[in-house]
């Protein structure tokens, strides 16, 4: 005969097994539907590219249904504003960047997300530098000679960049506190407008991308004065890190997944085993070299601090610089 006291018993240990079953077939299962991966930018550049060849390693391997979206506007600042408001179960992901995540929240007066509340920071993907370029009869062959004239001339040294905001103005402001010198910076609607120009004589120098950079290898009329890796790069072996003239110095715009706060913690830690073992593949590695990277991966903490760092440097320039964007 069940007493009452072992009736409520049972009745405990069976809702206890209820109430955790739905949470270890959740994510056990997962994913049981289509992943829905974020570009805050327009299809066909660098970011969404990359999202593309990750989301394609990911249906390959593990047979995964991850849908591309793309959500541009306000730069980037749009697509994750976005992903914060989604709902935090694992279906909803985003492949932000440097820009998005350490700059635009310190430029726009007005932004819809705050990154440290916001995301949940589940594995770093990628990292592309900047390459300092110059027109080759330039009289500055080396940083240091780019240094020294800039400071025999101040202000009159013009630097482009692919837009105010951009990781490439920012880097050229950057170089310019470091070095010492006073520079004019020249922002452009792109970076194809900024190498015509530097190609043209109208700007002296160009810190531009490396798949643009790369782009220039065997033209006679760029010369590549640096790299802003600490080490050189395998595409631009020949390229000597900036780092060499002013030591630790270094910038690029930095990719990784992320995914609102709030989503389940298993979840988050399935998304960086699986997106880690992907990046250990060769045909992937080289597609992402392919666009002028360095791969990273690793754990979800060393995202976080990538993030947390990165928005100590720049947005201290940005202060400093008295740069907004209304």
């Amino acid at each position: 005969m069940i007493t009452l006291r072992k009736l409520v018993a049972i009745t405990a240990v069976m809702v206890g097994v209820i109430g955790i079953a739905p949470v270890a077939q959740g994510t056990g299962t997962y994913p049981s539907q289509p992943i829905k991966l974020l570009v805050p930018f327009p299809p066909g550049g660098g970011t969404d590219t990359m999202a593309r060849f990750v989301a394609n390693a990911l249906t390959e391997k593990f047979k995964w249904n991850v849908i591309v979206e793309n959500r541009p506007g306000a730069g980037g600042t749009v697509g994750m504003g976005i992903l914060a408001r989604a709902t935090p179960n694992g279906y909803n992901i985003a492949l932000g960047q440097t820009s998005n995540l350490s700059i635009n929240p310190y430029l726009y007066d007005n932004i819809s997300y705050d990154v440290a509340k916001d995301f949940a920071p589940v594995v770093s993907v990628a990292s592309q530098p900047m390459v300092l370029v110059v027109r080759s009869d330039k009289p500055y062959k080396t940083v240091a000679e780019l240094v020294d004239y800039a400071k025999a001339n101040p202000g009159k040294l013009t630097v482009g960049n692919a837009g105010t905001g951009t990781v490439g103005d920012i880097t050229g402001r950057f170089f310019a506190s470091e070095a010492g010198i006073e520079l004019l910076n020249v922002p452009y609607r792109g970076a194809a407008p900024a190498m015509n120009d530097l190609l043209g004589g109208q700007v002296d120098a160009f810190f531009t991308s490396t798949p643009a950079a790369m782009s220039q290898v065997d033209n006679p009329a760029i010369s590549m004065l640096a790299i802003t890796t600490l080490e050189p790069i395998p595409q631009l072996p020949n390229v000597p890190p900036l780092a060499n003239t002013l030591p630790g110095f270094e910038a690029a715009s930095k990719t990784g997944i992320l995914t609102p706060a709030g989503t389940p913690q298993e979840v988050i830690e399935i998304l960086n085993r699986q997106i880690n073992e992907v990046l250990k593949s060769q045909a992937l590695r080289d597609q992402i070299m392919g666009e002028g990277n360095v791969v990273l991966g690793g754990t979800t903490e060393e995202f976080n601090d990538l993030i947390a760092n990165d928005s100590a440097k720049w947005s201290k320039i940005i202060k400093d610089g008295n740069i907004s964007i209304k």
